[in-house]
């Protein structure tokens, strides 16, 4: 219970081997694969103790709600800063090959966990998007500004 309080050592891991330790957890607890792809030179050291942390539990919740409604067979999450252009920051793509869902029919009221991980991004400043196809998987998209 404990654990799911605060994630081992957010304070001495960088995020991206929290997120692959996370992977790692939700793989062993599943039939699902979950990977992660961490681009090298990734920075994420200007996230702050609760960004990280909030950061952390939208991606924990994401991998949850695979658990619970994709059907999905496997999982990849992508880990980046900037790409030419982009604004300054860390990028997080989480893509699953489940059911999908229609995004528009999604009430709200009854999906707290969608609710949740939108709060949290509002929380610190992050976007925080979801794409979705019924019968093409789901896309969740989070950015942190290192601004």
């Amino acid at each position: 219970m404990s654990y799911n309080l605060a994630p081992p050592d957010i304070t001495k891991n960088t995020f991206a081997s929290l997120i692959a330790n996370l992977c790692t957890e939700f793989k062993e607890k599943s039939r699902i694969d979950f990977r992660i792809s961490v681009l090298e030179g990734t920075d994420s050291s200007f996230l702050s103790e609760d960004e990280a942390l909030n950061l952390y539990r939208i991606v924990q919740e994401s991998f949850t709600n695979v658990l619970k409604h994709a059907g999905a067979g496997e999982v990849v999450t992508l880990i980046r800063n900037a790409n030419g252009s982009e604004e300054k920051g860390l990028y997080i793509f989480i893509s699953d090959d489940g059911k999908g869902f229609d995004a528009e029919k999604i009430d709200s009221k009854n999906h707290f966990g969608l609710k949740g991980m939108k709060k949290r991004a509002d929380l610190i400043g992050a976007k925080f998007t979801v794409n979705s196809i019924c019968g093409d998987g789901t896309q969740i998209s989070i950015f942190k500004s290192a601004i």
